[in-house]
């Protein structure tokens, strides 16, 4: 680099003001710019339609054939995708929720609908399963469930197992009685 590109840049320079209006800080302003028609527009970001109509068009020599319509998924919704549209941080939206209280239930609702969007897509297979799943158990508190039963009365078992089962009893209420 030559000396003059280096003075001209101030990308790096001592007392650099760029980006200092939206920086959050305690006091600024700017970066907590709360609007109370932020309420209306996170329902509004959030339940827009989940798919669009496509059509794929088949020509031969020239002219239209066929047209089949495909259902595509629209972009999924999300808390950075909406704070972008607004032109603020995610962990901002989250703050929000502490200053306005009905900001925090508009929020819990798009969350909400949010989690619906993804079951529905999830299910009908426009949505990957595999992200799905990542998605409602990382940011939804879903669960990955298997039930076992573990009633073992009704199971046939064999006198070995049965030897065994006996053994670890006799083990377990002797230690229970020495304490």
């Amino acid at each position: 680099m030559s000396q003059e590109s280096k003075k001209k840049s101030t990308k790096f320079k001592k007392g650099n003001t760029i980006g200092k209006e939206t920086r959050f800080e305690k006091d600024n302003k700017a970066a907590c710019k709360y609007k109370e028609e932020y309420c209306d527009k996170i329902i509004e970001f959030f339940n827009k339609p989940a798919t669009r109509v496509e059509y794929k068009e088949t020509y031969y020599k020239g002219e239209l054939t066929s047209r089949t319509p495909i259902i595509v998924p629209e972009a999924y919704p999300t808390f950075e995708l909406f704070a972008a549209s607004l032109g603020v941080t995610t962990e901002t939206v989250k703050n929000w929720t502490e200053i306005s209280p009905r900001f925090k239930v508009y929020y819990a609702r798009a969350k909400e609908i949010q989690l619906g969007k993804l079951t529905s897509m999830a299910v009908t297979g426009l949505y990957n399963p595999v992200y799905a799943k990542f998605e409602a158990v990382n940011n939804h508190n879903q669960k990955d469930k298997q039930e076992i039963d573990t009633n073992i009365k009704e199971m046939a078992i064999d006198d070995k197992t049965k030897a065994l089962i006996e053994r670890v009893e006799k083990r377990l209420n002797a230690e229970q009685k020495n304490e």
